[in-house]
């Protein structure tokens, strides 16, 4: 079994506009994108829309993705109730073949399996650690995937 990589890192984090400033100064990271959580599931934040506009239309962002020279950095709000550390998950990038024998494993190890679709495996292992595995190595944003953006006006 061979793997390509890492896909990301997320982290939960208290705060999420302080954390996303935090980040991208401390290793330079630029925001790709950011989500919003609405009644209908996850929305895109369109590029250039400041903080100060998603508050004043009443927007709050819950996920905010940096990255840098293929480096990537989820971050998502995490409110006062979480429990356990800063790590929310890892990717890690596989081709189809050991994403189904990874899909086997985790099965017979006794994980917690959360999302298992074409492509993806979401899991929790026994340790407690989440575990997304995927076929692609583009962390693309819901807006890019599906054409599901909230606009806000500027």
């Amino acid at each position: 079994m061979a793997y390509s990589g890492w896909t990301h890192v997320a982290l939960a984090v208290g705060q999420l506009r302080q954390a996303e400033e935090f980040y991208s100064r401390l290793f330079g990271l630029a925001v790709d994108f950011r989500e919003a959580e609405v009644a209908d599931g996850w929305r895109t934040l369109r590029g250039g829309t400041g903080w100060d506009s998603f508050r004043a239309a009443g927007i709050e962002p819950g996920l905010s993705s940096l990255s840098r020279d293929g480096i990537v950095l989820a971050l998502e709000a995490a409110g006062d109730e979480r429990s356990g550390g800063p790590l929310s998950h890892v990717g890690l990038l596989v081709d189809q073949p050991d994403l189904e024998e990874v899909r086997l494993r985790a099965t017979s190890l006794g994980c917690h399996i959360l999302t298992d679709r074409d492509g993806l495996l979401v899991l929790d292992d026994v340790y407690g650690a989440r575990w997304e595995v995927t076929t692609s190595s583009e962390l693309a944003s819901t807006g890019a995937r599906t054409d599901r953006w909230l606009d806000v006006p500027t």
